[in-house]
This record gives structure tokens, C-alpha cells and sequence, in this order.
């Protein structure tokens, strides 16, 4: 509307499309400024009150003290009871299309700018962009005068001039040019616009409205609710599969963004959130760049930015969100914002690997492979860049690996035993069965541990214990979830399938429950061998059994078999726990509260067994399981390390003595004979990485 035009009186009201923005609104520049939290919407009305000033440094007067915060100003009395007089209650704030209420800016791009807003379309009021561009001055155009045309009269005209000849030819169809919409120019509210509607990614803010209203051309966005990366990365309760499972999304939602001819300056942990649905979401678009990128675009040249990119020269393509992603990572790893002295120097991030020695190496590849200053030294890798040039295929691919092996241990695992001080004869008797196997990058890992402590008198003990390891390995073995560790794949994929990828390789996860009724199983089986093998008639074995450990590892779990008072112990996070329950008269006995864990130290029944393999017709065993995370360990053994060797004691060791498997495992031995060794003493020790 011109200014000059006659309008009604009642039609003289204030709106947004004429009126200028307050000057209360922080400008940042290219800076994000989020709206901080009970700070009031802008109204577009009047502007809010200036506050009172120090009249000596200008500095704001807090409403608290009687002197100036900043130099030392004492305020005159009226000044002071100016500043503690209530303010006039704010306007209420106009809204766009009677809908969207406009909040503080946040950024600004070549006359393209940002807001923080509320969309009061839905109770309460739901966070929005507001995105709004001034619409160019319409310029009239000038209208040629028309040039009068002579009607020919019908006599005038002859037949031969009203049919068309046949030696002129018709008009060419290919000459016929189609007149197409101009595409979009960046930076613009349509070129986002566009870009949105061709991508449809669920990863990205859905459009809510696109309108133009008085001299703007508007754009209103969705911010996607729910938890910042940075919190959802960090929660303990966050699993590896989730983790890189977010990662992945929003790699594939760049990667969507380029076949569009866009990349994101700055891909930051703060502007990704995981929604109530689990989905990694962008939540800020406000660092959208074209390809190719135009000379001179306004840059904001953060420590996110790719060095080709800050330096405004050179060839700009998708691998620069490569190297954003990278510092992401590295962010989200060492729990911080990239400081200055994650860099060398401007754009040459420090190598990652020698600063993190021990870290998992395909996640060291992946740092290696992203975070680069030079574009040619970050993904793809050789064969993967005839698939796709941008090496985003690769990275999602790489995201997909550690996200099923990350949370995967490593095992390293020694076993020993002793005779002991005063017996003349070894009863116990341990089996150790251990698979790794690889294929591409993903790997399949496992390992069985077998041990018995036999009784019933030298020969019968060590037989029972023998037979006993024997029944339970080949009844194990047979079964599906261990017949790796009898020389089977891992992997359930088989090798020469057509267009394998390292999804189908992978091993298939573990079901805990049905392993813990396989051995459950199992140790029914060796009970029912060795009782009927005691029952021999002549062979004088009699009363023969044994305790027993089953005890499985997988790359996350740990999963135990128990019959009798050997123990599987699991130290985790500084804790140790005690995995089984020792199935002996004076245990129960503390259970029902008649003894003391102190007085059944000492008990003179405290090795008498309520359960043992090959003591009755049945048995009933007892099966446990735990989660296994990296410097965890987990330590088989039989009676005659735990009767001289205390749970603190093992707990001390394991955390600040050993450093590898088999320095645990001799020092145990070692230790029991120190302390005289009464029994028979087995031990095998696990050391996850």
C-alpha cells in the first residue's frame, strides 16, 4: 500500500508488513542466539521499555543494588525508585496470518533472516522458524501502444489465401521453446523453500506454512522437539546400536541434501536432536550453502567449517559435510565443543589416533576418514569412490559396522589350576573353548568356559569332574547358538551370496533366554551321565560327583550354568558381584537368617553340598546372566581359590594389580598356595576390552 493513499480510519491499525522491527530485537549476525528461556516474544505494537541507565558507563541498573554494577555509580533516590516501579504490561504481540507470533532473530543472510517463533495453531504453543524475506520493489511496466490492424475484407481475400498450402510446412514442434519458472536463487526464502519441498526427509523441518504477507515473503518451519545429541549421547542408557544409529540418520539426511545441490556449513551436536520417536532430527537450518558455492557467499567460518569452505576459494563439494560430521564426532567422543586446541593450526584438526592410542579402530578409521583438512584424504576409499563420489555411502555404511560392534568386547582369557598344599591328587577339572572369527568389518567372537571340582575321593572326583566336561562340551557344541566353538561360522550368511554386504554378515544376536534353558539343559545331562556312571555295579564309584560352571561369552553377554559352590564373580564399573549362589547347608542357612556371612566363614558344614552333579537322579542348577562392557572381568574358579582368597581381596587385585588375564590368574593360584591351599584350586580368568 502506498503511504499516501486515502484509507478509511478504522483500517489505520500498525502491522507487521509496514512497520519496522523494534530495536529490542539482538541482532547477531550470522551468530545463533536462542531464545532464552521466559524471555517474552517481540510485540510488534510498541517497542518494550529501555531499561534505566548508569549515567556514568551506560551500563543496564540490575533493579537490586544502589550503586551501578559496573563502576561503582551510587543512583539518586528517584532513579532508584524509578527502576523499582512496576512496567507497563508488554502489548500483545501481533501475529502473522493471525497465527504465528515472531520472537528474537537469530540470524541474518543477505537480507534473508531468522526468527525464533510460536505457532498458535495447537495449545500450548508449539516452538517455529520464522523465515521471511523483503519481496523486491515492483517496478510498472511500461505497455506498448498497440498499432491498428486492417481488417481485409472477405472479397479481398481468396480461397487460396484462407486454406493453408501444402509446400508450407507446419510448424515445428521442437521450435516450440516451454517457458519454465526460474529456479530459486540462494540465499532466498524460495530457494529453502524448494529445497524442502523436492527432499521430503523426515530428518529435516517440516514446512508449516509459506505465505507472503505485506512487503515480506515468509517461510514457517517446524523446530523439531526432543533431546539434544549431546544428552542423548551421554545417557548410559544409550547403546552403541543408538548411537551410531543416530549418527547414521543424519548422514543420510546430508546425504539426501546433496542430490539436491546443498550442503550444511556447520553440522554441530547442537542442532540434532533425537525425537520421542528415536528419529536423529536437524533442528536448524540456518547454515544451508548451494553447490556449487557462489564466489563471495557469506561464510560463517566456525571450527566445524571445512577448510575449503572458510577459505572461500578452491572446489567446494559434498565431502565438505564430511569433514563438519567428523568434528562432530570428535565433539560427541571427548564430551566438549572443538576448542582451538583440537587444531594444529586454522582448519588442520591434530591427528586423531595418536592422541587416543587404544581407542576401537574402526572408529579411529572413521575420524581418520572424516575429519581431514584435505578433501582427497577423507572418504570415499578407492573401490567405494566408483560408487559414490561424495563418500557419504561409505560413511553411513561405516556408521552401520561400529553400531554392531562397538558395544562388542574382546576377550582375553587365562586359566590355571594346582593341587594344592596338603592333597596328593588334582580333582578339579576345567575346559576352555575360545572362537574368533572376522569377515569385512564385522567380527564374531565367543568363548565357553567348562569347570568341575570333583568329589567323592581321590579317582572318583576326578572322574566325575572329567566325564562331567566332557558330556556338557558335546552336548553344548551341538547346539545352535555355540557350534561355533566346535569349528562353525559365526556368521550366518553364506560368503559367495550374490551382492553380500556386511549387513549380512553379521552374527545374529544372542537370545539370553533361550541360552540360559540350553544350559540349564546341558547340566541336566551331565548330572543323569555321571549318576548313572556312579551306579555301575563293581565299579566302586559310588557316590562320585562334582560342581559345575558353565559359563558363555559372547561379544556383550555373559550367561552362567551353576551346580554346587564354585563361583563365576563379574567386576563391572568397580563392582564386584558374585554371579552365582553357592548351593551348600550353611548358605541356606544365612539366607534363612540362622547364620552370619562371618559365622558360615568358619561353620564346620560349610562345604557340605545340597546340589551336585551326580548326587541325585535330578538337579535343578541355577542359571544367571550380565551385560559385559569393556574393562570389565569375569573370574571362574573352584572352592579352593575362594576358601582362602576373599572377595575384596579378588576385587583389590582385579583393579589394581593385574594388568592382563594371565598375570590374574597366576597371582590367584599363587596366592591360594600362600595361604596353604587346603583343596584343589582352579581358576579362569577373563579380561574384557
Amino acid at each position: 500500500m502506498n503511504p499516501t493513499d486515502e484509507v478509511p480510519a478504522d483500517e489505520l491499525l500498525p502491522t507487521w508488513d509496514v512497520q519496522p522491527l523494534p530495536a529490542a530485537i539482538p541482532l547477531t549476525g550470522d551468530e545463533a542466539a536462542p531464545l532464552p528461556a521466559g524471555e517474552p516474544l517481540l510485540s510488534l505494537d510498541e517497542p518494550a521499555a529501555a531499561p534505566i541507565l548508569c549515567p556514568v558507563c551506560q551500563s543496564p541498573h540490575n533493579g537490586k543494588s544502589p550503586s551501578c554494577s559496573e563502576c561503582g555509580y551510587y543512583f539518586t533516590d528517584a532513579e532508584l525508585a524509578a527502576a523499582a516501579s512496576p512496567a507497563s504490561p508488554p502489548a500483545p504481540a501481533a501475529r502473522l496470518q493471525e497465527r504465528f507470533e515472531i520472537g528474537a532473530r537469530v540470524s541474518e543472510r543477505q537480507g534473508v533472516e531468522r526468527f525464533r517463533g510460536l505457532d498458535h495453531a495447537s495449545s500450548p504453543p508449539t516452538p517455529i522458524w520464522i523465515i521471511r524475506e523483503a519481496l523486491p520493489p515492483m517496478a510498472e511496466a511500461a505497455v506498448p501502444e498497440a498499432e491498428p490492424i486492417e481488417e481485409a475484407s472477405p472479397a479481398e481475400m481468396s480461397e487460396e489465401e484462407i486454406l493453408p498450402g501444402f509446400d508450407e510446412a507446419p510448424p515445428n514442434s521442437s521450435q516450440v521453446t516451454e517457458v519454465l519458472p526460474p529456479r530459486p536463487i540462494w540465499p532466498s526464502v524460495a530457494w529453502e523453500a524448494a529445497l524442502l519441498h523436492a527432499l521430503e526427509n523426515p530428518g529435516l523441518p517440516r514446512i508449516v506454512a509459506s505465505f507472503v504477507e505485506g512487503d515480506y515473503d515468509y517461510l514457517i518451519e517446524e523446530i523439531p522437539q526432543g533431546r539434544i545429541l549431546w544428552d542423548a549421547w551421554d545417557d548410559p542408557e544409550s547403546t552403541a546400536q543408538q548411537r551410531f544409529g543416530w549418527l547414521a540418520e543424519t548422514a543420510e539426511t546430508l546425504h539426501n541434501m546433496h542430490l539436491s545441490n546443498a550442503i550444511l556449513e556447520g553440522i554441530r551436536p547442537d542442532i540434532v536432536v533425537v525425537s520421542p520417536e528415536g528419529r536423529a532430527r536437524l533442528t536448524d537450518l540456518s547454515d544451508l550453502l548451494p553447490l556449487p558455492l557462489p564466489p563471495g557467499a557469506p561464510i560463517r567460518g566456525a571450527l566445524y567449517t571445512a577448510p575449503e569452505v572458510a577459505a572461500g576459494h578452491g572446489q567446494v563439494d559434498a565431502r565438505a559435510d564430511l569433514y563438519s560430521f567428523g568434528g562432530m564426532i570428535y565433539a560427541l567422543h571427548v564430551g566438549r565443543e572443538l576448542t582451538e586446541m583440537d587444531f594444529e593450526k586454522p582448519g588442520s584438526p591434530k591427528p586423531f589416533i595418536p592422541r587416543f592410542p587404544d581407542i576401537h579402530p574402526a572408529f579411529g578409521r572413521l575420524l581418520s576418514k572424516t575429519f581431514r583438512k584435505e578433501p582427497d584424504s577423507r572418504f570415499p576409499s578407492d573401490e567405494a569412490s566408483k560408487e559414490d563420489a561424495s563418500g557419504f555411502t561409505e560413511l553411513i555404511r561405516t556408521l552401520k559396522v561400529l553400531g554392531r560392534t562397538f558395544d562388542n568386547v574382546r576377550m582375553e582369557i587365562a586359566s590355571w589350576t594346582t593341587t594344592g598344599i596338603v592333597r596328593t591328587g588334582n580333582e578339579d577339572a576345567f575346559a576352555l573353548l575360545h572362537a574368533c572369527e572376522t569377515r569385512q568389518d564385522d567380527l564374531g567372537e565367543s568363548a565357553l568356559i567348562l569347570l568341575c571340582d570333583g568329589m567323592g575321593g581321590y579317582e572318583a572326583g576326578e572322574v566325575a569332574a572329567a566325564l562331567a566336561i566332557q558330556v556338557l562340551r558335546k552336548y553344548l557344541t551341538a547346539q545352535k547358538p555355540f557350534e561355533a566353538l566346535a569349528g562353525a561360522s559365526h556368521f550366518p550368511t553364506d560368503p559367495l551370496a550374490t551382492g553380500a554386504r556386511p549387513e549380512g554378515h553379521a552374527p545374529a544376536p544372542l537370545d539370553v533366554e533361550a541360552a540360559k534353558t540350553i544350559l540349564k539343559n546341558a547340566l541336566k545331562e551331565a548330572n543323569k551321565q555321571v549318576f548313572a556312571a556312579s551306579r555301575v555295579p563293581g565299579s566302586k564309584r559310588r557316590g562320585m560327583g562334582c560342581t559345575a560352571e558353565v559359563v558363555y561369552l559372547d561379544g556383550r553377554n555373559v550367561v552362567v550354568g551353576h551346580v554346587g559352590d564354585s563361583r563365576t564373580y563379574h567386576l563391572s564399573e568397580g563392582r564386584l558381584i558374585q554371579m552365582t549362589r553357592d548351593q551348600t547347608l550353611v548358605n541356606r542357612l544365612v539366607e534363612l537368617g540362622t547364620l552370619t556371612p562371618e559365622e558360615a566363614e568358619t561353620h564346620p558344614r560349610r562345604n557340605e553340598l545340597q546340589q551336585a552333579i551326580g548326587g541325585q537322579p535330578d538337579v535343578e542348577p541355577g542359571v544367571y546372566a550380565g551385560v559385559l562392557k569393556p574393562g570389565d572381568w569375569v573370574v571362574v574358579c573352584s572352592d579352593g581359590v575362594t576358601n582362602h582368597v576373599t572377595a575384596n581381596d579378588l576385587k583389590q587385585m582385579l583393579q589394581s594389580e593385574a594388568t592382563s588375564a594371565e598375570m590374574a590368574a597366576r597371582r590367584l593360584v599363587n596366592l591360594t598356595n600362600i595361604e596353604g591351599a587346603t583343596d584343589n584350586a582352579t581358576v579362569v580368568v577373563v579380561r574384557l576390552t
